[in-house]
């Protein structure tokens, strides 16, 4: 039997009576009888052989991915209703109707199963942009299309206010660096996606093809977020809708390409 072979064989073995999350390298290494340095080798980090353990216990008891949907879901209506500081796992496992081991089988703290619901909500962003780009595209003016969807996306901010804030009070809040690390490479995640669909109007010769499509999503993402921290300083609805009105334009007038 090759090393990798004991290294998986022993990792899967530990993951049968073990949630994911709490698996180790050092475990791993002394239950297939190898230096750890060669469960790091095969697994490439930590978190690679997380998610490979994730999946395998999946796979194996689908229950498991049915109670983490019935987790998120609780999650959701927990942090809407108690704000991220004071939420906690015990408040989601009752709410769920679920032991507290449950939950923690699946999330090791609260700022991992906030994160796991932001992923989820980055993943349906990402699914439903290839669409609405193309509609301002298809539009008779895709200027004035592409103005009115970067309103919608601003007054989102308003219809959508308990989740805006929740997400500032996890931002201020998280010092983990792992979770840190994870936040970052899912707004990369995004931007990237986002630059790409930009890259596409530059090469259709409906944006400004001098301006990075990387920064231009940079750019509205941290309006977005400003214009968030405006709204929380000052909550007048009227206000916010101007604004929005104002940066929409600025923005499209800026980087649309005249016609």
């Amino acid at each position: 039997m090759t090393v990798r072979d004991k290294v998986l064989q022993a990792a899967e073995r530990i993951a049968e009576t073990k949630p994911f999350d709490a698996i180790t390298f050092a475990e791993v290494a002394d239950a297939a009888q190898v230096h750890w340095t060669a469960v790091r080798r095969h697994f490439g980090g930590k978190r690679e052989m997380r998610e490979w353990l994730k999946e395998k216990q999946e796979a194996r008891d689908p229950a498991l991915a049915d109670t983490k949907t019935r987790v998120l879901e609780s999650a959701a209506s927990v942090f809407s209703e108690f704000g991220y500081t004071n939420a906690s796992l015990d408040k989601v496992a009752e709410h769920a109707g679920l032991s507290k081991g449950a939950v923690y089988w699946h999330f090791s703290s609260k700022q991992d199963l906030f994160l796991a619901m932001l992923e989820g909500h980055y993943e349906r962003q990402l699914r439903m942009l290839p669409g609405q780009i193309e509609r301002v595209l298809q539009a008779e003016e895709p200027a004035s299309a592409l103005a009115e969807w970067l309103a919608s996306q601003l007054l989102c901010l308003e219809s959508g206010e308990a989740d805006s804030m929740l997400f500032m009070e996890f931002l201020v809040s998280g010092r983990d660096p792992d979770i840190r690390e994870r936040m970052s490479k899912l707004h990369r995640g995004l931007l990237s996606r986002v630059a790409e669909l930009l890259l596409e109007l530059q090469r259709r010769r409906y944006l400004d093809d001098s301006a990075d499509p990387y920064s231009i999503a940079a750019m509205f993402d941290a309006l977005l977020k400003g214009v968030l921290v405006e709204w929380i300083l000052d909550p007048r609805p009227e206000r916010l809708r101007s604004l929005i009105r104002t940066v929409s334009r600025t923005l499209g007038q800026g980087i649309v390409v005249k016609r």
